[in-house]
């Protein structure tokens, strides 16, 4: 799940804490400082991680105001050079009934992190979602890589996993399909994928070239080619490599993944 929104820095915000003790109404800034959320109240105290926790915001998506509750803490380890800041996130439905905001991840996390938008304000996003993977993955939106804005490589990202070649927000995937995924600035390795072969080179708008569909029922090679004229002469293994598509640089990141027959019909 991808839930996104948005807070400028420095907005004044209506702000309580449920604890064992009563309810305080307190008012502060709530900014995002490297990648951890950071409280600052008007009474000169600064709260952040575990002194977060039983914080509810007002959050707006862009559509309609959102009351989250922060329930918890930890932090992402696992890839990125330095931790990653995570919280444990609650929404309140237009039932009243309270539940997590996010889906759990392939770690069993429902967590969610903020990362700024580069517009002066930040994001929260999941985990479990294509945006939250793919900055866990190294492709981190506020960083540049060899004169490469990194925003370019999570867009590149997100399509990939989502098989959207177009870019276009029309994904082709399933659920639990495995895929090898790497760059070609070695943030991530392609390593060893037994039974994968090489599918696609990915840019921010999109696949640059496809060799194989990664499920060939959700589209064939012959709909990619009538759905994205762009993609016309860049389709099939032998329009396709992963040496021909090291050498463009509009190429930044490639996938492997297992070539699937169609099913009969």
């Amino acid at each position: 799940m991808h839930k996104s929104f948005l807070i400028a820095l420095g907005l004044i915000l209506a702000l309580a804490f449920e604890r064992a003790q009563p309810v305080l109404a307190l008012e502060g800034q709530i900014r995002l400082e490297e990648t951890e959320l950071v409280l600052r109240l008007e009474d000169g105290r600064v709260l952040r991680r575990d002194g977060l926790i039983g914080l509810k915001l007002i959050l707006g998506n862009g559509q309609q105001d959102v009351e989250v509750r922060i329930d918890g803490f930890e932090e992402d380890r696992t890839i990125l050079r330095a931790p990653m800041p995570l919280y444990r996130l609650s929404v309140r439905q237009a039932d009243g009934s309270v539940g997590d905001l996010c889906h759990p991840d392939p770690s069993g996390r429902h967590a969610a992190f903020a990362f700024p938008d580069g517009k002066g304000g930040f994001n929260l996003t999941c985990t479990s979602g294509a945006e939250g993977k793919c900055v866990l993955f190294g492709y981190r939106p506020w960083e540049t890589r060899e004169g490469v804005p990194m925003r370019d490589l999570l867009q590149a990202c997100i399509h990939l996993l989502r098989a959207d070649y177009g870019g276009d927000d029309r994904p082709s995937t399933r659920n639990g399909t495995l895929i090898n995924l790497y760059d070609r600035f070695g943030i991530q390795d392609p390593g060893a994928a037994a039974g994968m072969e090489f599918e696609a080179a990915w840019g921010p708008e999109g696949a640059v070239c496809v060799a194989h569909p990664r499920i060939p029922d959700a589209i064939t090679l012959e709909q990619l080619a009538e759905r994205y004229p762009r993609l016309e002469g860049h389709l099939g293994p032998e329009a396709c490599s992963e040496d021909a598509m090291r050498a463009n640089s509009h190429a930044l990141i490639f996938n492997q993944s297992a070539v699937v027959a169609p099913l009969r019909k």
